[in-house]
Formats: C-alpha cells, sequence, structure tokens
C-alpha cells in the first residue's frame, strides 16, 4: 500500500498540466520501490491452470486453504468473472510460442479493510519434467477507501454540492453555494438538458415534468452530465417545492446537484497507465471520450519533442494532423471512438518540428464499472522505416496489381499446397464463366484433366525449370467449351509462395489458324483451278478452232456442218464454266453487265438441282416481267449459290423446300436495309426462303461478320460476308428475316436499267473466213506466232496460213526470240501466249518492241485478262481469252495490219 502522504485528491487531478505531470511522477515513485523490491505476491499456474507454487502472501490474494495444487476456479477471494478472465490470460501465454511474452491484469480483490489492486504480470515459466507454466506476479497499486468512510462534502473534497432555485415560469436555473466545478450562471431547463447524456435524457425530463405538474412531490434522481470542460460527472439531484408565501400556491423549487468526481478510480488507472508505460517501448496517448487528449507517456514525448503540458487537453487532429494526414483514417478514428470502439490505423503524423513521420495506431476503450466508455488508451508505433522499405515494393505491386487487374488473360494466384485460389483478376470471372473463384480448388475447373491437379502441377514446374504450359479445354456452366492455354510458375507473395497461372482463350487463335489454313486451302484451289482453267481452255482452244474450221469448210455435208455446230456450242458452254470456276474460286469476275436476273437463275437451275440433298425440293417462282440490271453475273451466281445453300443446311427435317423467287418491286427511299438507304425507284428483287429452324435474334446481327459461323466444326463465317460485300459491291442492297421455327429468308434488291441485254450475234459460219490484205507490192504481213501448245499452234497456224499470211512458228518463247531476231524482214505483228516455258510471253513482248518499234502486240491466255499480271505492265494492242473464235482474231489481225488505203 502506498503512503497516505501520496493519496491525490480531486483537485490535484484537475490542476493545469503542470501538475497533471507531476501527479505521474508522484505515482510513479511508489511503483519504482514496488518494482524493486522482491517482497511481491508470486504465484506459479501449471498447463492444466492449478497453481502449484506461490510466495510473499499471494495466497491471501488467491483465497485457498490448501497449500499447493489448486485450481484457479477454486479461489475462494475471486468471483466467477474474475477466475474466468485469470484463466484466459494464463492460457494465452502458454499457447505463445514467444518466450518473452508478458500480459497485464488489473486485479480488484475485496479484504476485511476494504478493496486491494494488484496489477498482475504473466511471464512464461519452465517447470520440472519440462512443463510450460506461467508466472503470475501481482504488484500492489492502490486500495480504495473502505466502505464506513463517508466522503467530506467540502471545497477541495471528492464530491461539490450546488444549490439552486427553479422558477416555474421561466423554468430557470439560479445557482448558490459551492462553486468548485465552475460557475455555471443562470440557465434554462432546454440549456441543462443539452448537457445531459443523450440516454438518461428523457430520465430527467420526465422528473422534473412530473413535479411541475403535480404529478410527483419531489425530485431525486442520478444521471450524467458533460461540464463545460468536456468531463463526464456523475450528477444526484434532489428538489422539493419552496415554502409558499401570502395563502399562494408555490412557485419555485430548492434543489441541488451534487457532483461525484470519482477521482480515486483516476488515480489508480493513472497508475496502472505509468505501469504499462514502462512495460513496453511505445508511444501511448490517452484520449477522454471525445478524442482529446489527456495523457501520454514518455516514449510519445521523445518521439514527437511535444511534452506533456504541450498536448495535454488538445485535439490531436489539431496538434498531429497535416497535408499528407489521410482524411479518411482520421474519419475511421473519430467514428470508432464515438462509438466506443476499438479501432487501427496507419497514417502520416508530425513530430513538433513539423516532420512527417508514418505511426501505426492500435487503440481501445477503458470502460468504468458499469461498462461506459470514459476514456481510449492508444498504442503508437514509428513504421516510418518500414513504410521506406515498403514504398518501393509499393510501386512495384501498383505496376503489378495494374498489370494483374487490366490484363486481358485470366490470372490466378493459387495456393501451391492444395490449390485452393487465393486471388483473381476479372478476366478470370469473364473467362470461366462464373461468380466465385477465391477459395474454389483449381482442380475443379477442370474434374477431367489430372494434368491440372496441384501436386502435378509443382512437379511439372521443378523439372520444367520453374515454370510449365499446358492446353486444355473445358466446359463453361453455360455450356461453351473454351479451349486454353495455361502457364504456371512460382511466385513470392510476402514471405509466402503461391503459384501464378495464367489462362489465355485460345478460341479466336484456334478460329484465325483454321481460318488461315481455309485461305491457305482456297488459294490453293484458286491455283489449281486457275491452272486447270488454263490448260483447259487451251484444250478448248484448239477444239474450238478444229470446230469452226470444219463449220466453215464447204466440202462436209449439211449433217456434218450439224455436228461441227454441235461441238462448237459445246466448247462454248465449257469455257463458260472454267469462266465461272475462276470466279468461284479465286473472287475474280468481269466487269458488271447488263443482265436478267431470271436468265442467270434458269442458268444455274440443273447445278442447283444437283448440289442440293434429296430430301430438300427446290422450286422457284421467276417474275416474267423483271426488268433487266447492271451487275457482275459471275459474283451474282456465286450469291444465288451460297443462300441456296445456306438455307438447305438450315434444313433438319425430310420435308424442306427451298425456294427461289423474283419479282419487281418500288422503293421510296425511306426502307431500311443492312446495306442502308435505297435510292426511290424500282428494283428487281431476289428472295431465296427455306422452312429450315430459323435464326435467333441475338446471332441475327452478327452473321454477316467476317469469320462468324454457327457451324460448330463445319463452318467458315466466310459464305455470308462474301455475300455481303458482292451485294454492296453491285449497288444493290441485302436483308434478311427469320424466325425460330419459321425458317429464313435472304433478299437482295438491284436498281432497274432501261439499256438491253448485249447479245452475240451468230455469224454465218459458211461465210468465209477474213483473208491478209496485199500491199501494193503484193506482200502480206508477217505474223510471229508464239504459242507452246501444239493443238492452239497448230490451229493458229492452219487458220492464219488459210488466210494468206505470212507466219513464223515457234513453239516456246526462247524460240520466238531467236526466230524473231534472226527473221530476214519485217515482222508486222505478234501473236504470243502470256504464259510459255523458257521466256514468257512478256519477255518475248518486249524483246519485239526492241527489235521492231512499230509491232502490233496480241497477247493471249488462258486465264481472263484483269488476271494476267503480264499485260497490266506491257504495252499491247489486244487481249484475246482463251478458248477464243478464229473468225474473230482474224477480224481483229486485219484491223491492227490492215494495209493503208491510196
Amino acid at each position: 500500500m502506498p503512503d497516505k502522504k501520496h493519496t491525490t485528491t480531486s483537485s490535484q487531478v484537475n490542476e493545469d498540466a503542470k501538475d497533471s505531470a507531476q501527479l505521474e511522477l508522484e505515482i510513479a515513485r511508489p511503483l519504482n520501490r514496488l518494482q524493486e523490491s522482491s517482497g511481491n505476491p508470486v504465484f506459479v499456474v501449471d498447463e492444466l491452470f492449478n497453481v502449484v507454487a506461490f510466495a510473499n502472501g499471494a495466497r491471501s490474494i488467491l483465497g485457498s486453504t490448501r497449500s499447493t495444487d489448486f485450481s484457479l476456479l477454486d479461489c475462494d477471494s475471486l468471483s466467477p468473472e474474475q477466475q474466468a478472465r485469470l484463466t484466459e490470460e494464463v492460457r494465452k501465454v502458454l499457447v505463445s510460442e514467444d518466450p518473452k511474452l508478458q500480459r497485464f491484469l488489473r486485479l480488484e480483490v475485496e479484504g476485511e479493510n476494504g478493496a486491494r489492486v494488484f496489477c498482475l504480470t504473466f511471464e512464461k515459466e519452465a517447470l520440472c519434467g519440462g512443463r510450460d507454466g506461467v508466472r503470475c506476479t501481482a504488484e500492489p497499486l492502490l486500495a480504495k477507501s473502505p466502505p464506513h468512510s463517508p466522503p467530506a462534502i467540502t471545497k477541495g473534497a471528492e464530491e461539490a454540492i450546488i444549490g439552486w432555485t427553479f422558477d416555474k415560469d421561466t423554468k430557470v436555473f439560479e445557482h448558490f453555494g459551492n462553486d468548485d466545478v465552475g460557475e455555471m450562471g443562470n440557465v434554462h431547463l432546454s440549456e441543462w438538458l443539452t448537457c445531459v447524456s443523450e440516454n438518461e435524457r428523457s430520465l430527467v425530463e420526465n422528473a422534473f415534468s412530473d413535479i411541475l405538474e403535480g404529478d410527483a412531490s419531489e425530485i431525486n434522481i442520478q444521471y450524467r452530465v458533460t461540464l463545460a470542460t468536456g468531463v463526464t460527472r456523475k450528477v444526484s439531484t434532489l428538489a422539493k417545492w419552496a415554502p409558499a408565501t401570502n395563502g399562494q400556491s408555490p412557485s419555485a423549487l430548492i434543489g441541488m446537484h451534487q457532483y461525484n468526481f470519482d477521482n480515486q478510480s483516476v488515480v489508480e488507472d493513472l497508475k496502472l497507465f505509468s505501469y504499462l508505460a514502462r512495460k513496453v517501448q511505445l508511444s501511448i496517448l490517452v484520449y477522454d471520450q471525445f478524442g482529446n487528449i489527456s495523457w501520454c507517456n514518455n516514449a510519445f514525448s521523445e518521439c514527437t519533442g511535444y511534452k506533456f503540458e504541450d498536448i495535454v487537453g488538445r485535439d490531436p487532429n489539431d496538434l498531429l494532423r497535416g497535408p499528407l494526414t489521410e482524411t479518411s483514417s482520421v474519419r475511421h478514428m473519430r467514428d470508432r471512438i464515438r462509438k466506443g470502439k476499438a479501432f487501427h490505423a496507419e497514417l502520416v503524423q508530425y513530430k513538433k518540428n513539423g516532420a512527417p513521420y508514418w505511426v501505426s495506431i492500435d487503440g481501445n476503450p477503458l470502460v468504468d464499472d458499469s461498462g461506459k466508455v470514459t476514456r481510449f488508451i492508444s498504442f503508437q508505433t514509428d513504421i516510418t522505416e518500414t513504410k521506406k522499405t515498403q514504398s518501393a515494393i509499393l510501386r512495384s505491386e501498383i505496376k503489378f496489381r495494374s498489370l494483374f487487374d487490366n490484363s486481358t488473360d485470366a490470372l490466378l494466384l493459387l495456393s501451391p499446397k492444395d490449390g485452393v485460389i487465393i486471388e483473381a483478376n476479372m478476366s478470370s470471372f469473364k473467362l470461366l464463366d462464373t461468380e466465385r473463384l477465391v477459395g474454389q480448388r483449381f482442380e475443379e475447373i477442370f474434374p477431367e484433366h489430372p494434368d491440372f491437379r496441384v501436386d502435378h502441377l509443382n512437379t511439372l514446374i521443378d523439372e520444367n525449370n520453374g515454370h510449365q504450359r499446358h492446353s486444355a479445354e473445358f466446359i463453361t456452366t453455360s455450356g461453351q467449351v473454351r479451349p486454353v492455354e495455361m502457364t504456371v510458375s512460382r511466385t513470392p507473395i510476402g514471405e509466402s509462395i503461391a503459384l501464378f497461372v495464367t489462362l489465355r482463350d485460345v478460341s479466336e487463335k484456334r478460329l484465325l489458324e483454321e481460318q488461315l489454313r481455309h485461305t491457305q486451302r482456297m488459294e490453293a484451289v484458286g491455283r489449281l483451278a486457275g491452272g486447270i482453267a488454263h490448260d483447259f481452255n487451251n484444250l478448248l482452244a484448239g477444239q474450238r478452232g478444229f470446230s469452226e474450221l470444219l463449220c466453215n469448210s464447204r466440202d462436209l455435208s449439211k449433217k456434218d456442218h450439224v455436228y461441227a455446230n454441235e461441238i462448237l456450242k459445246i466448247t462454248d458452254r465449257a469455257s463458260k464454266l472454267t469462266s465461272r470456276l475462276l470466279s468461284f474460286s479465286r473472287g475474280k469476275s468481269d466487269r458488271p453487265v447488263v443482265a436478267n436476273l431470271n436468265e442467270l437463275i434458269g442458268n444455274m437451275m440443273p447445278m442447283l438441282s444437283r448440289i442440293l440433298k434429296k430430301e430438300v425440293r427446290f422450286t422457284s417462282q421467276l417474275d416474267p416481267s423483271l426488268s433487266n440490271v447492271k451487275v457482275d453475273t459471275n459474283q451474282i451466281d456465286q450469291v444465288i449459290m451460297n443462300l441456296v445453300v445456306n438455307g438447305q443446311e438450315a434444313i433438319t427435317s425430310h420435308d424442306g423446300v427451298v425456294t427461289l423467287k423474283t419479282s419487281m418491286i418500288q422503293l421510296t427511299g425511306a426502307e431500311i436495309f443492312i446495306t442502308g438507304k435505297p435510292k426511290p425507284g424500282k428494283y428487281a428483287k431476289v428472295t431465296v426462303r427455306d422452312n429450315g429452324q430459323g435464326i435467333h435474334r441475338d446471332v441475327l446481327e452478327k452473321i454477316f461478320e467476317p469469320f462468324f459461323t454457327t457451324k460448330k466444326g463445319a463452318g467458315t463465317g466466310l459464305g455470308l460476308s462474301i455475300v455481303y460485300g458482292i451485294i454492296q459491291s453491285n449497288g444493290g442492297h441485302l436483308m434478311v428475316d427469320s424466325e425460330i421455327g419459321s425458317g429464313t429468308e435472304f433478299s437482295f434488291y438491284f436498281p432497274e436499267v432501261l439499256e438491253e441485254v448485249k447479245r452475240e450475234d451468230s455469224p454465218d459460219l459458211l461465210e468465209r473466213m477474213p483473208s491478209a490484205e496485199s500491199s501494193k507490192s503484193g506482200a502480206t504481213p508477217t505474223i510471229l506466232v508464239a504459242e507452246d501448245q501444239e493443238q492452239v499452234r497448230e490451229i493458229l497456224e492452219l487458220g492464219l496460213g488459210q488466210s494468206g499470211y505470212n507466219l513464223v512458228i515457234a513453239k516456246d518463247g526462247l524460240e520466238a526470240i531467236e526466230k524473231g531476231k534472226n527473221y530476214d524482214g519485217t515482222i508486222d505483228l505478234l501473236l504470243t501466249d502470256s504464259i510459255m516455258p523458257g521466256a514468257s510471253g512478256a519477255t518475248v513482248v518486249k524483246e519485239m518492241q526492241k527489235a521492231y518499234p512499230d509491232i502490233k502486240i496480241v497477247l493471249m491466255s488462258g486465264l481472263p485478262q484483269q488476271e494476267s499480271v503480264e499485260c497490266q505492265e506491257l504495252e499491247i494492242d489486244a487481249y484475246v481469252d482463251k478458248p477464243f473464235s478464229i473468225r474473230k482474231l482474224l477480224e481483229l489481225i486485219q484491223d491492227l495490219v490492215a494495209v493503208p488505203k491510196n
């Protein structure tokens, strides 16, 4: 027990900052003496919570009659709550892995001479047999005054009394008597009620209301008020009616407020704070319930440079906070203090010299016997050096976080022990089509792939120098099949190691690869088709030439002429077939021409009937009044072909029908098609309709996008995009309408043109072929023929020779150059194939133009003119597609080498 001369009175508690600092020193002296002495009560508890040893009067604290080996729950002097708290502190020390851990507990024990207060220190201690125990040292603090010792109600005592009168009409208090706690002045009842604690305000208001309305004869209540100094105190209010005068009813109350300052508890708490301040090397601040500083320890003063008298009663936000302090952290602490809750915060504070420093604050409320929060104690740790170390890590983490969150790949962090997902970015939720990832085991995402089990991944990483890559497919919750490429490696996360998994959706990559393969196949088919068409046209050129010569022969019978004419017609149809083959395979076509869509569809009927499935019926409804349009006929063939094939693919029943219909329609210009608004006027309309399964509205708007397809594993997604491009490039418009279960209808429109379809006149095959004209000297033009195909070369030799031209025949490009340069005379015209072995037609043309500057050039090819690379760079006079007409070729040559008329 400390001496009575050290007992602090209430007036000392309320002295200025200098007296408060002195109070701390006075409290610390007896505590130091107690700590230096070796006579403090001490007892030892084993791991079963039994007291196995005690000394220096510890038996009287515990209240046990047994010498040793009694349970903490058998201590008679302790209440059940105290026994439970003591047992809990012992347990925390026993389970701790820190051998130097100390824990503290304030313990109040009732005795014959009043209550004794101890600060218990718990430390780990080794017992016999290697067992763990806890050493408990009881350091006496200050005993409460005996209950029979009443406080004196005088100036400077622990309580203060203020008398007052209260006018029932004005409801104003007029104070008199002791003003030890500060002059309150005359105040209205409403002002007084604002000082009363909120949860007790109705109690006071009802008490005054009852006595003023005659429902009670006196007031006798206890409650709490907040004084002008900001301190909360208990108040006992007693009041009665003042005696009436002159026979009138009483008009005033007379009463008193008795303030209980409870400084005894304050002193005990300050002693405990001082003791704890010596035990921990932390800055300690004590706040009142309003958040103002009421106490600090020496460690805080040494850290910040503020002395006790500099900070007591000050708002820490005005004193310690500045520009770098996060307002959100300050709001958080204020809110927790207002609610009486513990808090933790890390923020920037400022020392007395203005230097900023980082501090970690842990605040806890202190409550009185009734459970009311009276103060807050906060432990503050300077973490500036830690923050400096973390700043570089933070910058790297910010970069990592930005990359992690914004990555288009799915990124996951896994526990290497059990494969539980620790963290995932937004792309992971989108790719895996789930709302839950964190906490889920990774192998649950790929249940059918044992290669993705965490133990297998760890093994693969170890065997492959720290990283491993896998490819797999999984089914999302919506039923979609997603191929992924996974890369996994180990990465440090703080002091631990995690598996860093990257999942890349390779659906688009595989689609692009498939599209590339398709494009390469199409390119190969195009080249093959081009080569076949070229060679086939060479064959057709010979066949057509001989047929034409037969038709022109007068030695044949009429019946033979008919046969020859039929061969010629078949040759022309074969030529159109090769042209269409090139258009489909290579996307090349002729220039737009005036055509009738009915005729185009009629020509395609046999082909369309053959390509459709047997269970699909093909019908047509062609409007005989359909107007002409200007289109690329080969491209329109391709559009019709694609739409008809698409229609049959949409049919799954055995009674499928694909209908092709034409009609004339008048458009106003207000219509909106997929390809835009049309110009007003008449349009030829072509409709391809099927009775298939239809297209869903969500998919309908995407069907014309390149590479979009609903044919899983079969389609390329190019057919309808090609249709869209062809219709738009030919100046037409496109529309589609579909309904699930009722089929789909594609319609395209082309504006009407008033021009007539140009039709080639059928020549009289018996009419003589054009012949060469002779000059005045009797000489006929000389033609150098360069052709590697024997049949074409032979027909040219026959046809041109019979017409009277001088011919120089070469079987390839090299021979043509040699014969042309060595010819003894003038060569008037060069007729050469574009593709030949040895030297191409372009080489022959260039060499002959050097040797004969005025020579005429006719280039032949089995490919259409616009597909010939040679003709784009050469200066030529004419281009002839194979197979060609001998008659038209002779007419062309005659025009080029015609002898001038004098």
